[in-house]
Formats: structure tokens, sequence, C-alpha cells
């Protein structure tokens, strides 16, 4: 049985989702990039690459199984969705957004009647009817920054990462809706059926192996003898450090371990400091524990 795998086919979503695949060992072939199907017989896989706006509404559907997108767009579809795994990136916020000059200090500041101007119609008329404002909410395709400058709205609520955009057109934030990352979604119906749920669960797996390998590196060195006593304080690796022989040479020995990336810098300076030379730091493109 294929099992249908949707990706976003563009934006700032789609990047990632391909890397992570890529990494993860499902490879695209030559296709990739031209074909919006691509089929992976080997995994009983087809990876199909459409909007990500549309990936909750087919895998609610049933028109492919599960998928990756963003969670304002689940939200935004108000599909009945099931989360298999947070892949924390394409993070951002949602907003509600103001004009730099105004006197909007606060959402409760806004008044019955305010214009608000988005793509995210949905998300946005909940949130103010849960805030007991009446706002009048003014649908848009894009550039919602431009609309309170051009006097067709008020105010806006759009996604921000950095608030780059938003100081450039004069505008600041008053209100967080949402938090939004990218995940792995699927839905009750698919995850029903045994043979999907396990291949879902073997992908999603696959792709928490390259994530949780982004957090780390792999670091050798050679360690005098003498100095063996101090190497597990100062990598002590996922089950301790790799300890092997040099051939010809019985005062050091090679160590190997996995360190978490952010700490890098202090284990080189450490294993330096006990007289470590060769030392070598490498990405992990997988790690299953």
């Amino acid at each position: 049985m294929t099992v249908k795998m949707a990706i976003p086919n563009k934006g700032r979503l789609n990047e990632r989702a391909i890397e992570l695949l890529t990494k993860a060992g499902i490879s695209l072939g030559p296709a990739w990039g031209r074909s919006l199907n691509i089929k992976i017989p080997d995994l009983d896989l087809e990876v199909v690459f459409v909007r990500a706006q549309d990936i909750p509404v087919f895998i609610d559907s049933g028109a492919v199984d599960f998928g990756i997108t963003g969670q304002d767009v689940a939200a935004e579809a108000g599909s009945d969705l099931v989360l298999v795994q947070n892949l924390h990136f394409g993070h951002c916020r949602f907003s509600v957004i103001v004009p730099e000059e105004s006197n909007y200090k606060d959402v409760s500041d806004l008044k019955d009647g305010v214009r608000v101007a988005t793509t995210f119609t949905n998300i946005t008329g909940k949130y103010f009817e849960q805030q007991g404002i009446k706002a009048r909410i003014v649908p848009v395709q894009g550039a919602a920054e431009i609309m309170p400058y051009l006097g067709v709205a008020d105010i806006i609520t759009d996604l921000v990462e950095t608030g780059g955009t938003l100081r450039t057109n004069h505008l600041r934030e008053i209100a967080t809706v949402m938090v939004s990352d990218a995940c792995l979604f699927s839905s009750e119906k698919a995850l029903a059926d045994p043979v999907k749920k396990s291949k879902i669960e073997e992908i999603s797996d696959a792709i928490r192996s390259v994530l949780d390998a982004d957090q780390k590196k792999y670091v050798m060195a050679d360690v005098p003898k003498e100095m063996l006593g101090k190497v597990e304080s100062i990598i002590p690796g996922i089950g301790g450090p790799t300890v092997l022989n040099i051939a010809g040479n019985d005062k050091i020995v090679a160590v190997h371990a996995v360190v978490s990336a952010k700490d890098t810098y202090q284990v080189v300076r450490d294993l330096k400091k006990i007289g470590a030379t060769g030392i070598l730091t490498m990405p992990i493109e997988r790690m299953v524990e």
C-alpha cells in the first residue's frame, strides 16, 4: 500500500522540508523540482508538492495521508488534524499589528468596528470574537502591511518572524494571537489504518533522527592515556566516550563521542588543556537512539 505525503511546493517551509527528507535518506530522485508528485516504490511512498495552505484540506479529505505545513495554516483551515510531530522550523508568531503612530497599546484599546486587514480571516475572526470586539475583517491576498497606509484598514493581523518588515513599514505588534512552527500532520482516518500508521511513524522517526542530529556534533581526538580519567567529564557522550587503541602507540588513545553542538567550543578548549591532539568535529546527518 502506497502512503501519500504532502510537502509545500514553495515558500518558507519548502526548502527545509526537502532537506529533512533528503537527510533522512528519502531520495526524491532526478524528477524533484520538475514533477509535482514523486513515487518512491522502495518505501511505498508518494510525495506530492502542493500549496502549504491546501495541505490541511488534503489531509482532512483523505487525498493525502500526512504532510508538512505550519500550525498557522492548519489553524486557519480549521481541519481536524492530528499533530504527529513538531518539526521546530519555520517558527513565527501571528500577531495583531497597528500603525506605529497610533495610540493603540493593547487589544483592549480597540473598539467595535475596527477594520482588520488579513489573509487569515478565520483565525482573526475567532480571535476578536473571543476578545469581545466586533471587528470588520478585510480579506487580502498579501501585502497586508500597506493596508493601514492606504486607508483600507485600521490595523492588520499577520505572521511575524523577526519584525524587520514591520519596522520598515512603520508598524508595531500589540498582541500575539498564536505561535507557529512547521509540523507533521496526519488524520484520525489515516492513523486508524495499521499499515499507514506504521509507515507514517517510520518516516516521522527518520525525520526526528535528523532533527536530533542537527543539535549534535561528533568529536574525535587523540588523548594521552594518563588523561583518560578527565575525558569522561569533558565529553560524556551518549553512553560514555568510545576509547580506541592506536596501533604502535601505547601512550595515546583515540577518543570519539557525540556532544551537544552548543558545547563544541568548550569541549575543544578543554581537550586541548589536557594535551589532546588531532581534534576533529564533524556534523551528524542522523542520530537514532
